[in-house]
């Protein structure tokens, strides 16, 4: 292997963070590059597009290796991988496009949801003032209920008196009619 061809795993990520470093050769020969998992022989390619499951010629294979046309290590590399790489790479693709989708339908429902805000804002508004005045008006028809309930209560209590009185002055005039 060539020395310039090793990096370490990180040698991306280092790339990624120190943008004024040299720019190095990252790329890795495809042999080299060990899979963090096995794939089943049940994964499936169907959600790619017709072209790529055609075997790409030896300049689009070096488009889609990222290296010249005619690399050395994807004239070498087995078909399932390269198709596999394809794939992920359509994939990953698709992914990005349905994010930068994703991201677009928030944002014009962020502007609906403003929008509709500042429509109903002053609405809201009026009807926090409408409650806060039937509010109002609640507690002063309370004290009124309050009142008349006292009010009923003392007039009941007045008339149960007077009746009692009546009775017992019907039945003392009574009484003296019979000369008792």
């Amino acid at each position: 292997m060539d020395p310039k061809n090793e990096t370490s795993p990180n040698a991306a990520d280092n790339q990624m963070l120190n943008p004024n470093a040299e720019n190095e050769d990252l790329t890795l020969p495809l042999e080299s590059i060990q899979p963090l998992h096995k794939r089943s022989a049940s994964d499936s390619l169907a959600f790619v597009k017709e072209p790529y499951w055609h075997a790409p010629s030896s300049s689009a294979q070096g488009r889609l290796l990222g290296g010249a046309a005619g690399s050395s290590s994807a004239s070498h590399m087995d078909p399932k991988k390269l198709k596999r790489l394809i794939a992920n790479r359509a994939s990953a693709q698709k992914s990005r496009l349905r994010r930068v989708e994703y991201v677009d339908k928030l944002e014009k429902r962020l502007v609906y949801m403003q929008a509709t805000a500042s429509l109903v804002s002053p609405r809201v508004t009026s009807e926090r003032k409408k409650r806060m005045m039937l509010l109002k008006e609640n507690a002063e028809l309370k004290q009124k209920i309050e009142f008349y309930d006292k009010l009923l209560e003392k007039q009941d209590a007045e008339y149960k008196a007077l009746k009692e009185e009546r009775d017992l002055l019907s039945f003392t005039n009574l009484l003296i009619q019979e000369g008792i």
